[in-house]
Order: structure tokens, then C-alpha cells, then sequence
């Protein structure tokens, strides 16, 4: 039977691959396929060569590449032969129906499944009030395109090599500097360990404080993906009230006496998601009760610097003289989500252990970006760009807040925020979120629908990363979707 070799062998001209190179992959395909079985006789390199129309050097380095690999035995005047030694496959039609049916049968019951995470979608509209994001086109780019330039070309060959699971000490000792100068603390180096962002840092954390089973408080209004890490740990969730004083604390001693309580989660400067700041009274009796019941205060502040009222109120972890306060936070907010490092500050036998744990994961940071990262708070270049878009954005915010309240005053509910990038906005019950958002996407608008807080009605509404005349279009295409 004369097996038809240009059908089977399909070379894409446009492909990156070397021609021999996707000769030899084909006819591997077909061996495993089991079209091509141990013992058949290609064609001679002349003869494939005139078939595929191609030089017979090319060939020749394909057959080659099938020798040296031992999918194929030579034999001088005889000919080149599929290998004696490989295992004989039955080739099965299968159509895409049935291949599917069957690949769900063989591997659907193998791993674990998740049904607690969602992936969020990715924002492809020009216009967004999404859920507090920088403007990426302030970010200090140039600055950092040169210096993570510069140790590529110059720097010292131990920044490519592996580094410290701990994270750049440099970065390190220089942020620590940092932390205690503007944020009130009297930490070193090594209670500092980077992350890939304040999402790994919530996962490590929770990873090396929780055993299942343990109860953990949360608000009942609360960042999702923080709620999701902490159940898919193991974690049971206790929520509390959240009102315009941030957590109720009165609430946690409720349950501390009912139950032993590992750790409370809270955002205690710009809650997420209602935007509100944990007053100072709450403050001090939440560091407390950590200190009576003997638990921990896992402290996200993601996005400090971005404080308008004044300056920006210091953290509860300035406060703690028993290391309960396990402090989380990140570069991203300052640059662009897209930079990630972030970082967690604790008791040294904490960051030990998330060391231990970061060390499978994922080994270390991104040596390079961490020190660009620490030349720019060196040389000022972040404090001069926080305080340029801190500036920009408190604009942004006023006026995104004036034309709210003008143009949609009636039916929506807010209040103007002293901090961050975002407005937590109530929709009157007539609107519908869930059916408004796909509206205005299809129109250039991404707002969300609501689905993560489905008792409140509400969103929210990111106006940091939208100049004026962006905004002044998100709101006629807002306004538009709701009323007509």
C-alpha cells in the first residue's frame, strides 16, 4: 500500500520552525498516531525531496533529526525505515464529538476542581470605571525602563543568577527605611519578604497561618478574591457589620467569645470596597482585642498613598507591640498592575515560614525589577510620582464626583471618598446591574454588575484611570444606558 506522504506531511511556509525541522515533527506525529508503524520504508531523501518540492538537503536534516532522536533506523542500500524497537500504536478515528466525550471520561476526575474561584474578565472597553486602578499612562516608565536596562546590560551577573527567596535585600533594607520614616513602624530587613503582588501575599499568609477548620473574620461587605483564598485554605469565615466607621468592632468580641478566632482580615485605609477609613477609636480596640484573644490582624493596605482628606492615616501595624499585626501591601497602585511586587510585613518567624512556602511556589521575585524598584526610592522617583498623580487623581475624583452627582444624583447613591481610586456607588433598585453592565459594554463602557455584592446593588466605580474627556464620555454613555 503506498502511503500518500505529501497528505501526511503538512509544512507551513509562514511557520518560525526550520523546514527540516517540521518534516521531522510530522513524521513523528504519524509514528505516534500510529499511521506510520515500526518497520515502514519512507521514501528516499531524493524522492521526498521531489514530492514535497524541496532540496534534498533539507530532507537529508530531517531524517537526521529523526536519527539522532531514534524514530528512524538507515540502512546503506536498503533504505531509511521507521525503528524496529518502537511500540506499535492502533490508530482510532475518533470525531471531535467523540474525542471530546472521551477526554472528559479520561482525565475529568484526576484533579480537584475549584468551583470557588472565577477568572475576572479581562477589560477590553476604552472607557472604564473599573475597580480603582491607576492611570498606567503616568506610570514613571522611562525611569524604569532604564534602569532595569541598565542592570541588564551592566549589572552584576549574581542579579541574573538565583537570589534571595526573601526578596532583593536591597529592597528590603531600603524599604524598611521607608516603612519606619512614613508609616509610623520599627521594622528591619528581615521582617520584610517580597511577593508577585498583594494577592500572593494574602495566599502565602493564609497558607502559613491557617490549618482547616480555623475561624477567620472578614466584613460582610469584603475584597472577594481575599474571601475565596481564605475558604479555598480551609478557613471558616465569620462576617461582621461594615458601616462608615469601617469594621464593628464590637462585633468581633461577639464571636471571640463564642469561638477561638485565628485571624481577622481588614483593610483599615480605604475599606474594600466601601472606601471608608477605620476610625482611630475602632483602631485601638481592635489592636485590643487581637492582644486579649491573642489573634491575628492580617492589615491589607493596598493603596496608602492615595489619601486626600490629609495624610494618610498610619496603619494599625505602627501600633503593634506583640507582632499580631501581619501587614500586606504592594507597588502595584503606585505604578501599574502589571509591575508585580508586592510585599508582606511581619514577626521574623512569620516571614520565615512564608519563605519556606513562597520557596515552592515560585523561588523569588523579579530580582531586576526589585532593585529598579529600590534605586527609585533612593533617588525620590516614586515619592515625586506619588505626589504628582496623587494631585491628578484627587482632580479626577472631584470631578467624577461633581458629574455623578449632577447628572445622576437621583439614582445613584455615594459618597465622596477621602482615599483611594475608586467610589463606592448604590444603584437605586429600579436599575439593575446585572443587566445595565452588558449594556454599556456593548457601548465602549465597563462598569461592573455587582454579581460579587448582590444584597447591595452597588459597584465600584474606578476614576483614577480616566482623564476629563474620558470621563465626561463614561458618564453620557452611563447616563444613556440607564435612561434610555
Amino acid at each position: 500500500m503506498e502511503i500518500p506522504f505529501k497528505t501526511l506531511i503538512d509544512l507551513k511556509k509562514d511557520s518560525s520552525l526550520p523546514i527540516y525541522v517540521q518534516i521531522a515533527n510530522e513524521i513523528i506525529k504519524n509514528i505516534q498516531a500510529g499511521i506510520l508503524k515500526k518497520g515502514t520504508k519512507l521514501l528516499s531523501s531524493r524522492q521526498m525531496a521531489e514530492l514535497l518540492t524541496l532540496h534534498r538537503k533539507t530532507v537529508v536534516a530531517a531524517y537526521d533529526e529523526l536519527y539522532s532522536q531514534g524514530w528512524i533506523e538507515i540502512f546503506p542500500k536498503k533504505g531509511t525505515f521507521i525503528a524496529q524497537h518502537l511500540p506499535n500504536v492502533k490508530p482510532v478515528q475518533l470525531s471531535k464529538q467523540d474525542f471530546d466525550a472521551k477526554r472528559k471520561d479520561d482525565f475529568s476526575m484526576n484533579f480537584a476542581k475549584n468551583t470557588l474561584v472565577k477568572i475576572p474578565p479581562i477589560i477590553t472597553q476604552r472607557l472604564a470605571f473599573n475597580d480603582g486602578l491607576p492611570d498606567v499612562r503616568l506610570a514613571p516608565r522611562d525611569e524604569l525602563a532604564r534602569l532595569y536596562a541598565h542592570y541588564i546590560k551592566f549589572g552584576e551577573p549574581s542579579v541574573l543568577y538565583y537570589t534571595s527567596v526573601y526578596g532583593a535585600l536591597r529592597l528590603r533594607e531600603t524599604f524598611a527605611k521607608v516603612l519606619n520614616e512614613t508609616r509610623g513602624m520599627n521594622i528591619s530587613p528581615e521582617q520584610i519578604i517580597t511577593t508577585r503582588g498583594s494577592q500572593m501575599a494574602i495566599y502565602l499568609v493564609g497558607l502559613a497561618l491557617f490549618e482547616k477548620g480555623d475561624e477567620v473574620i472578614v466584613g460582610d461587605l469584603n475584597y472577594p478574591a481575599t474571601n475565596i483564598t481564605f475558604a479555598t485554605l480551609g478557613a471558616k469565615l465569620n462576617t461582621i457589620p461594615i458601616d462608615e466607621e469601617g469594621i464593628v468592632v464590637d462585633a468581633i468580641e461577639e464571636i471571640c467569645r463564642k469561638k477561638p478566632v485565628k485571624a481577622i482580615y481588614v483593610t483599615s485605609h480605604h475599606y474594600h470596597p466601601t472606601t471608608v477609613t477605620l476610625t482611630p477609636e475602632r483602631r485601638i480596640k481592635l489592636l485590643a482585642l487581637a492582644e486579649k484573644y491573642r489573634f491575628y490582624i492580617l492589615e491589607d493596605d493596598y493603596d496608602y498613598d492615595f489619601h486626600y482628606a490629609n495624610r494618610p492615616v498610619l496603619p494599625l501595624a505602627s501600633a503593634d507591640r506583640h507582632g499580631l499585626v501581619v501587614y500586606i501591601g504592594s507597588f502595584t497602585k503606585k505604578i501599574a498592575p502589571t509591575f508585580r511586587v508586592g510585599y508582606v510585613v511581619a514577626k521574623q518567624e512569620i516571614i520565615e515560614e512564608l519563605a519556606k512556602l513562597r520557596r515552592i511556589i515560585d523561588r523569588q521575585g523579579d530580582t531586576i525589577l526589585e532593585l529598579s524598584l529600590a534605586d527609585m526610592l533612593e533617588n525620590g522617583t516614586l515619592k515625586r510620582h506619588a505626589a504628582k498623580v496623587l494631585k491628578i487623581y484627587r482632580e479626577r475624583r472631584n470631578f467624577t464626583c461633581d458629574l455623578l452627582k449632577n447628572e445622576l444624583g437621583d439614582v445613584i447613591d455615594f459618597k465622596v471618598p477621602d482615599g483611594g481610586m475608586a467610589i463606592w456607588a448604590k444603584f437605586d433598585k429600579s436599575i439593575s446591574l446585572i443587566e445595565l453592565a452588558p449594556k454599556l459594554a456593548k457601548n465602549g463602557l465597563y462598569l461592573s454588575d455587582g454579581a460579587a455584592y448582590p444584597t447591595e446593588n452597588a459597584c465600584r466605580m474606578g476614576f483614577a484611570s480616566m482623564n476629563f474627556k474620558e470621563t465626561e464620555d463614561a458618564m453620557t454613555i452611563l447616563k444613556n444606558g440607564i435612561f434610555k
